[in-house]
């Protein structure tokens, strides 16, 4: 008999979390039609997770921002920060922020594409407006 197992509920809890990820992100490729790329690291298991069929979708970390103006990285630190706020508001706001400035981004790159090449005196970019409210501190 070989007693207990002390690495046993770290391996479950691995195996459980890691399928919720891999789970969830297929389920927003799915539904939303969102290409959607995960690669969980951990001295057990290395696993990619690609929507694309297209094997070299991923551009590189360099080509990353020119590719995805719009890209808005999150660390694990923005993720605690956000994650110690009980209610969640803190992370609520902030994926709200970031589609505003994706929405944004896209509103201007629109109205670049439809005849101006860049903002003259006079003729300011029509910004999209928001419910400031959504975005306090």
């Amino acid at each position: 008999m070989g007693g207990p197992d002390p690495g046993r509920h770290e391996r479950k809890t691995f195996r459980k979390r890691s399928g919720t990820l891999l789970g969830k992100a297929h389920e927003l490729a799915a539904l939303s039609g969102a290409n959607v790329y995960v690669i969980i690291d951990h001295p057990r298991a290395t696993v990619e997770y690609n929507s694309v069929g297209n094997r070299n979708w991923l551009p590189s970390d360099e080509n990353l921002e020119s590719i995805y103006p719009s890209l808005q990285r999150l660390s694990f630190a923005d993720m605690e920060k956000a994650r110690g706020n009980s209610n969640g508001e803190e992370l609520t706001q902030l994926l709200q922020y970031i589609e505003y400035r994706s929405e944004l981004l896209q509103s201007l790159g629109q109205q670049m594409q439809e005849g101006q090449s860049s903002p003259t005196a006079g003729t300011p970019y029509h910004i999209p407006e928001r419910n400031s409210d959504r975005f306090c501190d």
